[in-house]
């Protein structure tokens, strides 16, 4: 049987109210008293009502979450970062990942809905599709929705209760421009992400506008490789065929710079003394890959959305959120001869 307020008062000889300011750190509750009521709810098994607390708040205390897959380090960063901001501020998450059944985004939204969410937060898959049915269905139920890196086509600027969190992948661009021009690299390669993902184009045009603008040599076509390692060793094996090689590559993201620097390595060159590598994104891949990476870290996107909706609840505007970066040298990047 559920513990409630009334068993605690009763065994402790307080009254309901005493019991419920104890729990919420009341600064009228004494510290011997919130510390008996503590022992005893944990000893007996008590949690608080959710449902009739939010019935009396108007607010649930609950949040959903929608990434295309768990296992990947994009959804995985964002979920953690969104987690931990939820536990500090004693919200709690539901978390799905549709897969690939048509439709799974929409149904999943409406679940969560259905079971008091407060705010709906979406890692879309990368797709040419122009239209969201999760996003109409979070939309025609009034809630907020927030997006992270990408959003659907059919989101503007002022629409009601949408809001996007993005990496600043402009800034990114240049910091690893930057970063390569001062060790003395003219001519570079690119291999970015997916071409369906602003984010990944965002940073294809940083690129070539900063290249150009600094009389920097782009070898041959920069190619959007994909989002794996797979891709980027493919494609860094047709490279290494050519007679004109890079002295750096740039990636667009660390899984395809992990693959790269594996298919470098495979070919017998050292990196970074025959060939610069730099990744972006500062995940696991980066930090502790066969080869420890140069790239781009960004705060955490789950932490920056969640504080976004935060403002909200409390009042606040929404509107899209960018998020900076900074570049991280370990060492896959060395100078060139002039």
């Amino acid at each position: 049987m559920r513990v409630r307020l009334r068993d605690l008062a009763e065994s402790l000889g307080l009254s309901v109210m005493a019991i419920s300011k104890a729990l919420h750190d009341a600064p009228d509750i004494g510290a011997s008293t919130k510390a008996r009521v503590r022992a005893e709810a944990e000893k007996r098994g008590y949690w608080p009502n959710q449902a009739a607390r939010s019935l009396r708040s108007k607010q649930s205390g609950l949040i959903g979450l929608l990434v295309p897959d768990l296992a990947t380090e994009e959804s995985a960063g964002i979920a953690g970062g969104l987690l931990r901001a939820a536990e500090t501020a004693g919200i709690s998450v539901m978390v799905a990942a549709p897969g690939e059944k048509k439709g799974g985004e929409a149904a999943q939204v409406k679940a969560m809905m259905g079971r008091g969410s407060e705010a709906i937060f979406i890692l879309p898959k990368i797709t040419t599709e122009h239209r969201s049915l999760a996003l109409e269905a979070v939309t025609t139920a009034g809630l907020p929705v927030i997006f992270f890196q990408r959003y659907p086509a059919d989101v503007t600027p002022g629409r009601a209760r949408v809001g996007w969190v993005m990496r600043d992948m402009a800034q990114a661009a240049q910091l690893v421009l930057d970063h390569l021009w001062k060790l003395g690299h003219r001519g570079v390669a690119y291999l970015g992400g997916h071409p369906a993902d602003r984010g990944h184009a965002e940073h294809l045009k940083a690129f070539r506008d900063g290249t150009r603008q600094r009389g920097m040599e782009l070898v041959g076509e920069e190619t959007m490789a994909g989002l794996t390692p797979e891709d980027g060793e493919r494609e860094m094996a047709k490279w290494l065929e050519r007679k004109i090689k890079p002295s750096a590559v740039i990636c667009g993201n660390d899984a395809v710079a992990a693959g790269v620097a594996r298919a470098v390595v495979t070919a017998g060159l050292r990196i970074p003394s025959e060939l610069s590598v730099i990744g972006l994104g500062d995940g696991e891949l980066a930090r502790h890959g066969p080869v420890p990476l140069t790239s781009v870290a960004f705060g955490n996107m789950g932490k920056a959305g969640f504080e976004l909706w935060m403002a909200v609840r409390e009042g606040g505007e929404i509107k899209p959120k960018v998020v900076g970066c900074e570049l991280v040298d370990r060492g896959s990047t060395g100078s060139v001869d002039r």
